[in-house]
């Protein structure tokens, strides 16, 4: 997988390794330290600019629990975003956005959307920003 080569890559440039959950879904749930990440990639070329996360696929939001958003441009990772998942919560703004559906729980979900707007505002969560969270 060219996304998870890319993550960890990245993470070993700042003494950082990325290991699978040992309990997590393949693929998607991985651990730097004590801290859980949610993979999420988000293909641009497929003019895709918003992902949606279920709330049951991701779980609890907690201090210790991120969203790994990957960019991905002409088939290649090209930036990703570490994003605390407590960030979620806060839907007033233009990037997170909370969807719920009281009827059917299962189809409740986070969305985090991703525009010319949104991009300056995702730096607050690049890794020179967030290394310091993820090393606690």
């Amino acid at each position: 997988m060219i996304v998870l080569d890319f993550l960890k890559s990245e993470l070993k440039k700042i003494d950082l390794q990325l290991m699978p959950k040992p309990d997590g879904r393949e693929g998607v749930d991985f651990m730097v330290g004590d801290k859980q990440l949610y993979l999420q990639p988000l293909n641009l070329d497929a003019s895709q600019r918003s992902i949606k996360i279920s709330k049951l696929g991701l779980g609890a939001l907690r201090n210790d629990l991120f969203v790994v958003l990957v960019l991905v441009l002409e088939n290649q990772p090209r930036a990703f975003y570490l994003i605390p998942s407590t960030e979620l919560a806060k839907s007033s703004n233009d990037i997170f956005t909370e969807n719920s559906v009281d009827l059917m729980p299962s189809l409740s979900n986070w969305e985090i959307k991703v525009t010319v707007n949104t991009i300056p505002k995702l730096v607050e969560y690049s890794l020179t920003n967030m290394v310091g969270k993820l090393k606690e």
